[in-house]
């Protein structure tokens, strides 16, 4: 990997990471306006935002392993990962705003049932992929 590759996925990876993570601060980066937006989110979009953080979340952590020559181990791997981001990423938001209600409760154990799953299927996905390696 050339070292300007390198540069353009670090730089990528910071500022998805703080695109990520600002919201539950009160603060938005949004790429197409220059600086910080303030985020207030309603409990009908709340989903979106969700969506958004966890998927530049899982994006870091892909970019991370490429930049650290690794790759996922299996094709879901992927799943996996976005899964446990939005739940991570979930709570984080229902905790900070105080959003709570039962339906976003169900769809965060809802969501640890689904990382569960994702989980069992990697293992035994990577079990098969490594069984002729040695």
């Amino acid at each position: 990997m050339q070292p300007t590759s390198k540069i353009v996925c670090l730089l990528l990876a910071i500022w998805l990471s703080a695109a990520a993570v600002l919201p539950l601060f009160g603060m938005n980066l949004i790429a197409s306006q220059a600086g910080f937006v303030s985020f207030d989110p309603s409990e009908d979009t709340l989903y979106l935002f969700v969506t958004r953080s966890a998927c530049f979340a899982t994006s870091v952590f892909y970019l991370t392993n490429y930049l650290r020559r690794r790759r996922p181990l299996s094709s879901v791997s992927p799943l996996l990962v976005l899964s446990i981001m939005h739940f991570v990423f979930g709570a984080a938001y229902i905790l900070v705003f105080s959003f709570f209600n039962f339906a976003l409760i169900a769809f965060l154990v809802l969501l640890v049932g689904l990382s569960i799953f994702f989980y069992s299927e990697n293992e035994k996905e990577r079990s098969v992929l490594f069984r002729e390696s040695w």
